[in-house]
C-alpha cells in the first residue's frame, strides 16, 4: 500500500521541524550522528545528515507526481522544501520502457525556485536552484544504503585536476571591442527538443556498478541537470535518443573508446556514434568517461561532421561539479560558448579565449574555470548559469540552425528591459550603484537580474586594475534590480573579496551588461543590453566618508556633523553639486531614514536624528545626487534618544 507522502499546500514552502508534512517524517529522519563520507560519494565541507526510507521512497514518489501533490525534500540547514514535480522529457518514452526504475523529474515550488531529482538503482539524486543558493540531496554512497547528505553546492571541493581543451577560433580583444556596445540578446526564442546521443565508457560504468542499468541511470542524471540549466536558459531539452542504451559500454578494454585520452575520443565518439546511432538520428553526441579531462568542437551541435566532438572524464564522475561545471562546459562549447575567464594562471594557461574574456580571474560562471586556476580562483565551482556572452554565444548557434531537433511556438514572452540612456561619470576607488531599471514580463514569471561587467582587456592577476580588462566578478542571479560594487557585505567590512576591486585608472568606458531572466516553468528566457559606458575619472576620488568614522554616540534632536571627502567630485566631468545623507538603523543593510535629501558636495553638513530613533547600529551613507557613486561610514555607531541621554548624564 503506498503511504501518504502529505497534502499541504504548496505556499509554505519552507517547513521546520514543527510544521512538517504529514508523510515526509517517515521517508527522512535526520541521522543520529553524522554520516561518514565515503571516497566515491560527495565531499561536502559541510552538510545535514539525513537517512531515507529507500523502500517507500519510489511509491510516493510515483504517488507525488500522479496527484501533482508537494513532495518534501530536506534542506541543508534544517526544515523542508515542497516541490510539485512532473516528468523532466530526459527519457523518451521509448527508452523509459527499457529502465521502468528509472525516474527523471523536474519540478517548482511555485516561487521561482526549481529543482531536478532522479531515482534509480543508484538511489535519490536532486538538485535544487534556489534565489538563495543552490543546494544538493544525494546518497552518501551511490547505490547502496539510507544514509543521505543534503549540502549547499558552494560546500562542494573543486576537482582541481580538470583540464579542457576546446576547437576554437579566437578573435584579438581589439577585433571584438570596436563592436561595442553590444547588441541585446534574447534567449529561448523557441521551445527545443534536441536528441542526445550520450555514449559511456566502459570505465565510466564500471564507476556505477558495471551494469548497463546503472551507466543508463547515471547517463539519466547528468543530462537531466544539464536540462535544467539549459532549460532555464536556452528553453533548451536534451531528451535521449531511443537506442542511447546501446551506448552504455560494461568493458573498458573492448569498447571503442580510449578512455584516458580526451582528444581520441572526440574522433571516436563521431565514428561510433555514426555507425551505432545513425548520423540523421541525433543532433549532438558526447561520451562520458572516468578521465582524459574535457574537449569539444566550438559550434558543433547539429553540425553532421561534428556534432559528436563532445568529451568528459573525470576520476569520479558524478555530483553536481562533474554536472555542471564539466559536462555542462563542455556541451556550452558544443553549442558555440567559448571560454570567459580572463587568467593565464594554472588551468587557465593555454585555455583563455581573448574575444570571450569578460570574467576576470578564472571567473565563476559554467564557461569559466571557477576553482582550477591556483591564485586567480574566485571561488572552488562554477555557479549554476552562463555569462551574458555565452548567452549571446550560444543563442546565435541555436538561431543558426533553425531545424535542428524539435521546435515549437514559445509560449512565453521574453523579459522587457527599458532603455538605458544615462550616462555617468565617477570618481576612482568611489563604491557605486547600479540600479535596473523595471522590467516587464508578460507571464508574470518571477524575474531575476544579473550585472556583469562587460569589458575585454590584456590578462591580469585578479585584484590588479590596467585600465581596461574585468575587475568586477559575475553574481548568481537575484531577485533584486540593484548591484552594489563592492559587494555590501565586503564594503560594510572593509574587505575586499576575489575578483571585485573599486576601479584605480582612468578608464573612458567601463561597460556593464544587464541580464533578466523570466525562469518560466517548462522553458526560461532570458533579455540582455547594455547600460551606457561609465567614465571613472582617475584623478578624482575617493569620495569617502571621513566622519563619523569611529564608534562614536550621537543624541538625537540636536545637530551632528558629517563630514566627507570631495575628492575632486565637483569638477566635470563628474560635476556632483549635490548630496544626500541618509541613516541605516541596522548596522548599514539599508538607508530608510533621509537626514538631507539635498545638501552642497562641499564636504560638511549638520544633520538632526529625529527622536525614537536609537540604535547601536548606525552607518550613515552619502551619495552624489543624480549619479550612482556613493560612500558608508567604516564602523558602526551609537544613536541615544536625547531623552535618555540626558537622564543618564544628569539626574541619579
Amino acid at each position: 500500500m503506498t503511504r501518504p507522502l502529505f497534502t499541504p499546500v504548496l505556499a509554505a514552502v519552507l517547513l521546520g521541524a514543527a510544521a512538517l508534512p504529514a508523510g515526509a517524517a517517515e521517508l527522512w529522519t535526520d541521522a543520529q550522528s553524522p554520516v561518514a563520507l565515503e571516497a566515491n560519494g560527495p565531499q561536502p565541507r559541510s552538510f545535514r545528515s539525513l537517512q531515507l526510507d529507500t523502500a517507500s521512497v519510489r511509491a510516493a514518489l510515483d504517488a507525488a507526481v500522479a496527484q501533482a501533490r508537494p513532495f518534501a525534500l530536506p534542506r541543508p540547514g534544517g526544515g523542508y522544501a515542497l516541490f510539485v514535480l512532473e516528468d523532466s522529457g530526459t527519457l523518451p518514452a521509448a527508452l523509459a520502457a527499457k529502465f521502468p526504475q528509472l525516474r527523471s523529474l523536474r519540478g517548482s515550488d511555485g516561487s521561482g525556485n526549481r529543482i531536478r531529482l532522479d531515482l534509480s538503482e543508484l538511489g535519490l539524486q536532486a538538485m535544487v536552484f534556489d534565489h538563495d543558493g543552490s543546494w544538493v540531496v544525494e546518497p552518501a554512497r551511490l547505490g547502496q544504503g539510507r544514509d543521505y547528505l543534503s549540502f549547499q553546492r558552494t560546500d562542494t571541493p573543486a576537482v582541481k585536476s580538470f583540464r579542457c581543451a576546446v576547437h576554437d577560433r579566437d578573435e584579438t580583444p581589439e577585433e571584438f571591442r570596436s563592436t561595442h556596445p553590444q547588441p541585446d540578446t534574447v534567449t529561448g526564442t523557441s521551445r527545443r527538443v534536441l536528441r542526445a546521443a550520450v555514449a559511456a565508457t566502459g570505465e565510466y560504468t564500471a564507476f556505477f556498478g558495471g551494469t548497463v542499468s546503472a551507466g543508463m541511470a547515471a547517463v539519466t542524471a547528468t543530462v537531466n541537470r544539464v536540462n535544467e540549466v539549459y532549460g532555464n536558459e536556452f528553453s533548451v531539452t536534451l531528451q535521449l535518443v531511443a537506442n542511447n542504451n546501446l551506448l552504455i559500454y560494461t568493458n573498458g578494454t573492448t569498447d571503442p573508446y580510449t578512455n584516458n585520452n580526451g582528444s581520441t575520443m572526440l574522433g571516436q565518439n563521431q565514428t561510433n556514434l555514426t555507425s551505432v546511432i545513425g548520423t540523421a538520428n541525433y543532433d549532438i553526441g558526447h561520451v562520458l568517461s572516468t578521465n582524459g579531462g574535457g574537449v569539444a568542437t566550438l559550434n558543433s551541435v547539429c553540425n553532421d561532421g561534428s556534432k559528436a566532438r563532445g568529451v568528459t572524464g573525470t576520476s569520479s564522475p558524478t555530483g553536481d561539479p562533474f554536472w555542471i561545471d564539466y559536462v555542462a562546459h563542455e556541451m556550452g562549447h558544443q553549442f558555440g560558448g567559448s571560454h570567459t575567464f580572463n587568467s593565464t594562471i594554472d588551468a587557465c594557461g593555454g585555455n583563455r579565449t581573448a574575444s570571450s574574456a569578460y570574467e576576470t580571474g578564472s571567473g565563476s560562471t559554467i564557461q569559466a574555470y571557477a576553482g582550477i586556476c591556483g591564485s586567480d580562483d574566485l571561488q572552488p565551482n562554477s555557479d549554476p548559469y552562463f555569462h551574458a556572452r555565452s548567452l549571446d554565444q550560444m543563442q546565435t548557434r541555436l538561431n543558426a540552425v533553425p531545424s535542428c531537433g524539435t521546435s515549437t511556438t514559445q509560449p512565453s514572452a521574453a523579459p522587457v528591459i527599458p532603455p538605458m540612456t544615462t550616462s555617468y561619470a565617477i570618481p576612482a576607488r568611489t563604491p557605486f550603484e547600479l540600479v535596473a531599471p523595471q522590467a516587464t514580463d508578460a507571464d508574470n514569471d518571477t524575474l531575476t537580474y544579473t550585472w556583469e561587467e562587460y569589458d575585454l582587456g590584456a590578462s591580469t592577476a585578479i585584484n590588479v586594475d590596467n585600465g581596461t580588462s574585468p575587475i568586477i566578478r559575475s553574481y548568481t542571479p537575484v531577485s533584486g534590480r540593484s548591484r552594489i560594487v563592492p559587494r555590501l557585505s565586503n564594503l560594510l567590512a572593509n574587505t575586499t573579496a576575489p575578483g571585485e576591486i573599486l576601479p584605480t585608472q582612468d578608464r573612458t568606458s567601463m561597460v556593464f551588461r544587464l541580464t533578466v531572466r523570466d525562469n518560466h516553468a517548462g522553458g526560461g528566457r532570458s533579455s540582455s543590453a547594455d547600460m551606457p559606458g561609465i567614465r571613472v575619472v582617475g584623478a578624482a576620488g575617493p569620495f569617502a566618508v571621513t566622519a563619523p568614522n569611529t564608534a562614536l554616540s550621537w543624541n538625537t534632536g540636536v545637530p551632528n556633523s558629517v563630514t566627507w571627502d570631495v575628492a575632486g567630485t565637483t569638477a566635470a566631468p563628474i560635476s556632483c553639486a549635490n548630496v544626500s545623507i541618509s541613516l541605516s538603523a541596522n548596522g548599514g543593510l539599508s538607508y530608510p531614514l533621509a537626514l538631507l535629501t539635498s545638501t552642497p558636495n562641499d564636504g560638511q553638513a549638520n544633520v538632526v536624528i529625529p527622536a525614537g530613533t536609537a540604535t547601536a547600529q548606525a552607518r550613515v551613507r552619502v551619495s552624489c545626487l543624480g549619479n550612482i557613486f556613493f560612500d558608508i561610514s567604516n564602523v558602526n555607531f551609537t544613536v541615544v534618544n536625547s531623552s535618555d541621554a540626558i537622564f543618564n548624564d544628569d539626574f541619579e
